[in-house]
């Protein structure tokens, strides 16, 4: 089985993905990334891997070593499980909710805002109530994935469309998975769009 990490530099910026190599546990961790021409990341002294899977444990460290796409990084610090919870992206699908135990019937139209592999933010136009339970087409993961979610609270009223949080409940092994590979897929998209867009602005 392999193990995919997603390294991030220390503020949480994504660089790659990268397969793990080495044994979990390693006291030197092997990584192969998957790009055909990786950027040079020895300069970064200080990086989170975070994996995908729960057996794979997030950690700090930094890199000691690179050649092509093979990097050899020196453990410093044990995360935990919540690093990978915590780990956002910014999205703006649009999709539908249903409710369960709320007392408005129908679908309601959302956007999303921000995705993480525990909960969503969405905008919607229709008031909901802190605590109650709907069900959510999420259409970001490689096939539409229909989830529970429970509202956590308003994140914001004003504006145009109302903003809330909410955390998925109920979910099993598959989901959890195809959840976790749209966040990795996300945030390395994203980073490689933020890399492009420095490089323009350099060569101007």
């Amino acid at each position: 089985m392999e193990h995919l990490y997603l390294i991030l530099d220390n503020r949480g910026k994504p660089l790659c993905q990268a397969v793990l190599e080495s044994q979990l546990h390693a006291e030197a961790i092997q990584l192969r990334i998957l790009q055909d021409e990786p950027d040079d990341l020895t300069g970064c002294n200080d990086i989170q891997l975070i994996g995908m899977d729960d057996v794979t444990p997030a950690r700090r460290g930094f890199i000691t070593r690179q050649r092509g796409n093979r990097l050899i990084v020196h453990p410093t610090e044990n995360l935990g499980a919540q690093a990978r919870e915590n780990l956002r992206v910014d999205t703006n699908f649009q999709s539908v909710i249903y409710p369960i135990s709320g007392s408005w019937r129908g679908q309601r139209a959302v956007m999303g805002h921000d995705l993480s592999c525990g909960g969503v933010a969405f905008h919607t136009m229709q008031p909901l109530e802190t605590g109650e339970m709907a069900e959510m087409v999420l259409p970001v993961t490689d096939e539409p994935l229909l989830l529970h979610f429970r509202v956590l609270r308003p994140l914001s009223v004003q504006g145009p469309v109302p903003l809330y949080a909410a955390r998925f409940v109920d979910l099993i092994p598959d989901q959890e998975f195809l959840i976790r590979k749209a966040v990795f897929s996300i945030q390395v998209g994203r980073g490689k769009k933020d890399s492009q867009l420095l490089a323009q602005a350099g060569a101007k």
